[in-house]
């Protein structure tokens, strides 16, 4: 297991240095829009605000995982532990941000009256302080309360045993496969309440598919980035509970390896994708403006009478 695969190595150099480099000028055009060109604090805008704050804590460790594609780790346990404690919290933090985006997106188009108070800027910014302070926590009892059999001082982002891991399948499962099913079920709710609402003109009806092609983008690049990790990972605890040979062992760690690398894209493809959700979508989501109106108009009436 402490053998490296030049190859793998080879190719995560570089999809991390591309990751680094786009990720780093995206981000910081991201950056730029959100923190000085919208002024006025929206539910979308506090959750891209924390998913650019945790690409951002993504980004400052790919220079040092590009580091470990050609050197043994000799930079210190105390910078390892600083860098993996970064990493590994803010790739969930991402996922579940992004998650929060969706549902914010499926309450906003599939209960436009609940919507009105479910929907807030504050509580948007709940919900991600509890994540974060939860996350947190984790990784802090991950970093400092269990044993650490499965560190090397020469390897930081790998693991180096052929034990199976159990809380790697764990952060998995509650920290990726989960938020995926409800990407997933959010992500088509929209596109079929948008595809059933009635159009009123073919400007309207090609806003609305503009709109639906979004919401298709980014589920698939979210898609891209995450699961072949999730199932590389998943494997890989299981090839290592039968205990088989080391061979498959080896080559299911370098799987993981890989995907790992292609999930640290999503840094890069989260800038453009949510800039344009957060630009187009709630304005083309406002189409939904007069639709909303005729409903509470509809409801007052039948109220009244």
């Amino acid at each position: 297991m402490r053998k490296r695969n030049q190859h793998v190595d080879i190719f995560l150099m570089i999809i991390l240095i591309g990751a680094f480099i786009f990720g780093t000028i995206f981000n910081s055009l991201a950056v730029w829009v959100f923190c000085f060109k919208m002024k006025k604090w929206t539910e979308t805008r506090v959750f891209m605000m924390n998913l650019l704050l945790s690409d951002c804590c993504l980004l400052f460790t790919l220079p040092f995982r590009i580091y470990t594609t050609q050197q043994l780790w000799g930079l210190g346990d105390i910078l390892c532990d600083i860098l993996r404690f970064s990493y590994f919290m803010n790739t969930y933090m991402g996922i579940a941000i992004i998650t929060l985006i969706s549902i914010d997106r499926y309450v906003a188009i599939k209960f436009p009256l609940k919507s009105r108070t479910l929907r807030s800027p504050k509580k948007a910014a709940l919900a991600c302080g509890i994540i974060w302070i939860l996350f947190i926590a984790i990784r802090l009892y991950l970093e400092f309360g269990t044993d650490v059999a499965f560190r090397d001082s020469s390897f930081c982002f790998r693991k180096v045993s052929t034990k199976p891991l159990k809380r790697a399948l764990l952060f998995t499962v509650f920290g990726s496969c989960i938020p995926m099913v409800i990407l997933i079920f959010c992500s088509t709710q929209i596109i079929w309440t948008l595809k059933k609402k009635e159009k009123m003109n073919v400007n309207e009806e090609k806003d609305i598919e503009k709109t639906i092609s979004i919401v298709k983008t980014n589920l698939a690049i979210f898609l891209l980035c995450f699961l072949p990790n999730s199932i590389a990972n998943i494997a890989r605890f299981i090839i290592e509970s039968k205990g088989l040979n080391c061979s498959l062992i080896k080559l299911a760690n370098d799987a993981v390896h890989i995907t790992q690398g292609l999930s640290d894209l999503n840094c890069c493809l989260d800038s453009i994708c949510y800039y344009f959700v957060a630009k187009e979508f709630w304005e083309k989501a406002s189409l939904f403006s007069r639709f909303t109106k005729q409903l509470i108009q509809d409801h007052t009436q039948e109220s009244s009478m």
